[in-house]
């Protein structure tokens, strides 16, 4: 990224005196002796690329092509004034932040509001003291710079975090995923992923064990943003060297445990549930470390039942163990998962908790196609208030 130019006075011997050649100004003014005048102070102060316009009309048609970092106006100049030269300038997003110092004879304080008013940032008047007028020129200069290079910095980290989070969305099941395990397992799939911020600490996935059987888990460490993705990857590096041959969820879960106690900083944690879909059982069974509350539901039913999520949140302390439970899923049935986001908007009696969000579930229980159903409870959250946490809810529905 480059340097921020520093502007500063040629007599003060400053070594950095020759990055004010960065600076372009445009001078406006009827006068052909301010022009020089004014050109005078400057290129004396180190400054040496210049636009000139002898009036408002010429100063609008020259901005564009030479792009100036500031520009001096005079007020007062035939067919087009400095204030409206200021006025129509701020109507251009182009130049709605670009220092305008206007210099002029009229001194009464109502001259200076409606230059301030029209857009002006500074008003120097006349005649022109050249050691406050370089004052003034070199502070707008460098907020000018200062600006530019935090915007710039500011895309950069934008496009970055875009990037990241491309990465992260990409670690979580993708279209053809969903497709094949249609295909393959007659399993339908719903999911919405939504951090709070660019990244998020949500993650979840589904993965094939040895014996062919689908198995899900979703986790959500504390916090969010880029420290909380940071641990998403973390934990998918893990999960990279566990073996699923014979997938046993209270035993998953202590391996995450223990590897998440060395890696997470004091403070953090993360909730987790995972779980194996048992066709030949026509059950869900699965652990959690102090997740939220799973719900199932059969063809005809007018309510999910609820599941029991109580366990350690992983990461606190590597000695935690897990118990293995399971929940009744038939074929037709379905199994919603959701991230503690989902329970905590606003109600009338204070927050919605998990009994409050199987209701809303119950509302669309009769809705034939899990990513349907999903759009509409999460279309009855909207409606509640903003997530304040990163919101991960996903539906798995048995079609067979």
């Amino acid at each position: 990224m480059p340097e921020v130019p520093e502007i500063v006075m040629l007599h003060g011997g400053s070594a950095k005196a020759a990055a004010a050649a960065d600076a372009r100004i445009m001078i406006v003014d009827d006068n052909r002796i301010n022009l020089h005048l004014l050109t005078a102070i400057l290129e004396r102060n180190g400054l040496s690329r210049f636009e000139f316009a002898q009036d408002g009309r010429e100063a609008l048609t020259k901005l564009a092509k030479f792009d100036p970092d500031l520009i001096l106006l005079d007020l007062m100049m035939p067919d087009l004034d400095g204030f409206e030269v200021c006025r129509r300038m701020r109507l251009d997003p182009r130049y709605a932040e670009l220092p305008i110092l206007v210099q002029s004879s009229l001194n009464r304080p109502e001259d200076r509001a409606r230059a301030f008013a029209a857009g002006a940032t500074d008003y120097v008047s006349k005649p022109i003291n050249a050691a406050e007028l370089m004052a003034r020129i070199r502070i707008h200069l460098q907020n000018r710079f200062l600006i530019r290079r935090l915007r710039d910095y500011r895309h950069h980290t934008e496009r970055e975090l875009a990037m990241a989070r491309q990465m992260q969305e990409q670690l979580m099941p993708q279209a053809a995923q969903l497709l094949s395990l249609e295909a393959d397992l007659g399993i339908r799939v719903g999911a919405q992923f939504a951090p709070t911020s660019e990244l998020g600490g949500d993650s979840w996935d589904l993965r094939r064990d040895g014996r062919g059987r689908l198995l899900v888990w979703l986790i959500d460490f504390s916090g969010h943003g880029v420290g909380a993705a940071l641990n998403v990857f973390r934990l998918h590096a893990i999960l990279k060297s566990i073996g699923l041959d014979d997938f046993d969820p209270a035993a998953f879960l202590e391996t995450i445990n223990r590897r998440l106690c060395t890696l997470l900083q004091t403070g953090q944690f993360a909730t987790m549930l995972a779980g194996v879909v048992d066709p030949e059982r026509d059950r869900f069974l699965y652990a959690s470390a102090g997740s939220t509350r799973p719900m199932v539901w059969a063809p005809g039913a007018t309510l999910p039942t609820l599941g029991d999520s109580r366990g350690l949140p992983a990461g606190i302390f590597s000695g935690a163990s897990y118990e293995n439970r399971s929940l009744p899923l038939p074929a037709g049935g379905s199994l919603f998962l959701y991230s503690d986001a989902a329970i905590e908007l606003p109600v009338d009696d204070g927050v919605l908790d998990d009994e409050g969000l199987a209701g809303l579930v119950g509302e669309c229980i009769d809705e034939p196609d899990c990513r349907t159903l999903l759009e509409r409870v999460l279309g009855k959250l909207a409606k509640l208030g903003s997530f304040e946490d990163d919101l991960t809810a996903v539906v798995l529905q048995r079609l067979r």
